[in-house]
């Protein structure tokens, strides 16, 4: 599997937090500044980047357990790969919450949450184990649907939009925007999770490959932040639970053509089963690469079971701002600076003898 097969995946499963999950909480965070919050994140990321190319490249076609086991021995090996399972097991929590609450509360709202968890994740099941190369073929498949849809909701809602609400900038100060740029940053962040299947990739990711995902996912926050405030303004957005979804409510395709939120879920769907079906493979594969089957039962179980826990939408997205964005950010540049140092380390030691 290339490394643009890699990025297609990433493209959909990471556009899906970017794109849905994140801009409610970068709206309510830094209201109009939220813009502002995603350039910040952007100025600073390339550095970050930078940090997984070179422990990439050290790294090589090495699977990350037994890079690992080499770097720190086999009792910190195993500490990290529990912190990095329960860290992308979370993400697949997030996804699944996030996904049953909009279905149910939009277009579905009859069907039972634990048919819609239970249909989701078999799906997502099924498809994890086929690999990583069937992941790849399907996101490469839904892609440029996606792509296309996206675009569609852009320009033919120009109409809609008042850019003069997106001002003014900066009229709290910049504390907004400190806030807005860690949810803008861990967005992002999620690129480390290449070093996980970089060993399955015929050809190691790039630099000017990282900065092109970089620069692609925070275009795909600014895109429907902008749109948000410039149709609805600053205020009246930062109320509304899915941002992105308004915006196709509103989309008219001339005078006789509307209601068109059906694509938005093709969208929707289509990044949820990716994101979710990559969340289940990392969990297996960073642990049994040759016999992930009783993982991938046990982290699909695991999440069929939380999802039934009643919690409310609003408990949820009190732990997505006070706990999951600030604690994956901390995780992921935590291990991101502890992997570039350990690798220079072992390198300049490397020289010395």
């Amino acid at each position: 599997m290339s490394a643009l097969q890699g990025y297609s995946i990433l493209l959909l499963s990471i556009g899906l937090l970017n794109h849905v999950v994140l801009i409610p909480i970068l709206l309510d965070a830094a209201g109009r500044d939220a813009v502002v919050s995603v350039g910040m994140a952007l100025a600073l990321l390339p550095v970050w980047g930078a940090c997984l190319v070179y422990i990439m490249k050290h790294k090589g076609q090495q699977p990350f357990p037994d890079w690992l086991q080499h770097h720190f021995g086999k009792g910190l090996s195993v500490i990290i790969l529990a912190a990095v399972s329960i860290y992308i097991w979370l993400q697949g929590y997030v996804t699944l919450f996030y996904f049953i609450v909009w279905t149910h509360s939009t277009y579905m709202p009859h069907t039972p949450k634990f048919v819609l968890a239970l249909l989701v994740l078999a799906c997502c099941f099924f498809l994890a184990t086929g690999g990583l190369r069937s992941i790849a073929i399907t996101s490469g498949i839904l892609l440029p649907f996606v792509v296309i849809l996206g675009v569609l909701v852009m320009t033919f809602n120009f109409k809609h939009k008042d850019y003069s609400l997106v001002l003014p900038l900066l009229a709290d100060g910049f504390a907004p925007v400190w806030r807005g740029s860690l949810y803008a940053a861990s967005g992002i962040f999620e690129l480390v999770l290449l070093l996980f299947f970089q060993h399955r990739l015929i050809n190691r990711p790039s630099f000017a490959g990282v900065l092109f995902m970089i620069f692609s996912l925070a275009g795909l926050t600014i895109g429907p932040l902008m749109g948000a405030i410039s149709i609805y303004g600053a205020e009246e957005a930062a109320l509304q639970r899915y941002p992105a979804f308004e915006q196709w409510r509103v989309l008219e395709l001339g005078k006789y053509i509307e209601h068109l939120d059906v694509f938005a879920i093709y969208q929707w769907v289509s990044g949820e089963f990716i994101r979710l079906s990559l969340s289940l493979f990392i969990i297996a594969d960073v642990w049994k690469p040759k016999n992930r089957t009783p993982l991938l039962l046990l982290a699909t179980g695991t999440l069929l079971i939380a999802i039934l826990a009643p919690i409310s939408d609003v408990r949820f997205l009190q732990f997505l701002k006070t706990m999951y964005f600030p604690s994956t950010f901390v995780l992921v540049i935590g291990l991101t600076f502890l992997f570039a140092g350990k690798t220079w380390i072992s390198r300049w030691r490397m020289r010395g003898s």
